[in-house]
């Protein structure tokens, strides 16, 4: 009996040490009603001090589909990864991410991508008083 109460413990404590516990900040997007933008502001801010960073960008679709593109800087490139319901969709990587402010609004870009996406990618465009 002690024995197997033993073998139990020491394979959940196995089976726990294996799993992830990283817990990734996230940006939803549920048709513009924006949570967490300050999420993304300090990834943008991480990028730019050249300090790793990593979050989600969560986008709801027409019918519910739940789009999420991981965003993660390793100190030279921001590798991004899209699925969508779980499904992989595509990779490829940036050099940058830019706020540009265009009148009453702010565009987050990533620019200079190469992969399954070539060129610069509009990830959100919020109003400038919702920072």
């Amino acid at each position: 009996m002690m024995r197997t109460f033993i073998g139990i413990t020491l394979i959940l404590f196995v089976i726990t040490g294996c799993q992830s516990n990283k817990n990734i900040e996230e940006v939803v997007n549920n048709h513009n009603d924006i949570k967490n933008l300050d999420g993304l502001n300090k990834f943008v801010e991480n990028v730019n001090k050249q300090n790793q960073a990593e979050i989600n960008y969560v986008q709801y679709g027409t019918e519910g589909q739940r789009g999420v593109k991981t965003l993660t800087f390793d100190g030279d490139k921001i590798k991004v990864s899209h699925s969508v319901d779980g499904d992989f969709i595509e990779e490829y990587n940036c050099n940058e991410i830019v706020v540009k402010t265009e009148k009453d609004v702010n565009k987050y870009i990533l620019s200079q991508c190469t992969g399954d996406f070539n060129g610069d990618f509009e990830l959100l465009t919020v109003p400038n008083n919702l920072k």
